[in-house]
């Protein structure tokens, strides 16, 4: 069988649903064509996969005119959206619909792409593979997905995010810089005198995080050394290599995100040793209640008493980063691929 996928996701760094589409690429047992609109650099894993680059400079024009026209069995589109007049049979991938329930937390062009686009996309595909119950029942309550069209293909996590190490004084978040992700609420219950290191790209509105007078700071030290700052550390976007070192000698891994389809983060730092305080959002609750620390979202009281019971408790850290591993090998990508491979077969 002859699989196109449409790579935007996999465009510039790899995380989020670029990280999703790569990971379960890489384990499909079908020819693989990967197109796209401009260059994919990171093609670490993939190299099974040939690639096809139709430069356009907007991404759903290439979708909807270009992607088409490529020949083959079955079309994967990850990204959720799929070419209205492809004559394959499609599978889409569902991993969140907050441009539609949070428009003011996106671009323009991701609105136009995925909201003009995604009712017709989940009526055209012959089955729509979500990342967590919690998206299936979005698909089913606003727009009427039949359940029996649904199947779940979670995230995961690989062997290369394991413990080791022992742990430094510093918190960590990683994940995009954006107030969706709960950072204003991780700088408002940060604990004095402790080092916030915060690795991602910058999304939307990320200068009004810095707002109330504090003064970020990019580090550019890869060494992280210990120093005072009157403001967080900002990595940028960091190599899995080292977030993996990040992960493992993190004193607290923080997740407060106010939204999530699934949420990968806490469930690499999970997987590398590190004590996790995350809200419930998403499939966060499925994965890391009773290995982490969960708060609500948008719960700033909730989400200091966390920090200040996790980093005043050396038992309780260590007790986490016992289970974190144990419960994280549950979560690997070879279920989702195999579940993703069904999908495809009898699409």
């Amino acid at each position: 069988m002859k699989l196109v996928i449409d790579g935007r996701p996999l465009i510039g760094n790899r995380t989020g649903i670029g990280v999703h589409t790569a990971e379960i690429a890489r384990r499909l047992p079908f020819e693989t064509i990967i197109a796209s609109h401009r260059e994919i650099e990171d093609r670490a894993d993939l190299h099974r996969s040939s690639f096809i680059v139709h430069r356009s400079s907007l991404g759903v024009l290439w979708q909807q005119t270009q992607l088409p026209r490529i020949d083959g069995d079955v079309l994967w589109g990850p990204h959720g959206t799929l070419p209205l007049t492809s004559k394959l049979p499609c599978v889409s991938t569902l991993h969140d619909f907050t441009s539609i329930t949070m428009p003011g937390r996106h671009r323009l062009k991701t609105i136009l792409s995925f909201n003009l686009f995604i009712g017709a996309s989940l009526e055209k595909a012959s089955r729509v593979a979500c990342v967590s119950r919690a998206v299936a029942d979005e698909a089913m309550r606003g727009f009427g997905v039949h359940a029996s069209k649904l199947e779940i293909v979670p995230n995961g996590v690989d062997a290369f995010f394991s413990p080791e190490g022992e742990e430094e004084d510093y918190i960590l978040y990683a994940g995009t810089l954006e107030p969706r992700k709960g950072l204003p609420d991780l700088l408002a219950a940060w604990p004095p005198g402790t080092r916030l290191i915060l690795c991602g790209d910058a999304g939307w509105g990320h200068p009004s995080l810095w707002s109330g007078g504090l003064s970020a700071r990019r580090n550019e030290d890869s060494g992280l050394r210990a120093r005072r700052s009157t403001g967080p550390e900002i990595t940028g976007y960091v190599s899995r290599e080292r977030l993996r070192e990040l992960y493992r000698h993190a004193r607290a891994f923080v997740y407060p995100s106010h939204y999530e389809g699934f949420g990968i983060p806490p469930l690499e730092a999970m997987a590398c040793g590190a004590p996790v305080i995350a809200t419930r959002v998403g499939a966060i609750p499925e994965y890391a209640e009773g290995a982490a620390v969960l708060v609500p979202p948008n719960d700033v009281d909730a989400l200091r008493a966390a920090l200040t019971r996790v980093l005043g408790d050396a038992a309780l850290r260590r007790e986490l980063r016992a289970r974190g591993p144990e419960r994280a090998r549950l979560w690997n990508w070879d279920r989702g691929a195999q579940t993703m491979t069904e999908l495809l077969r009898c699409a």
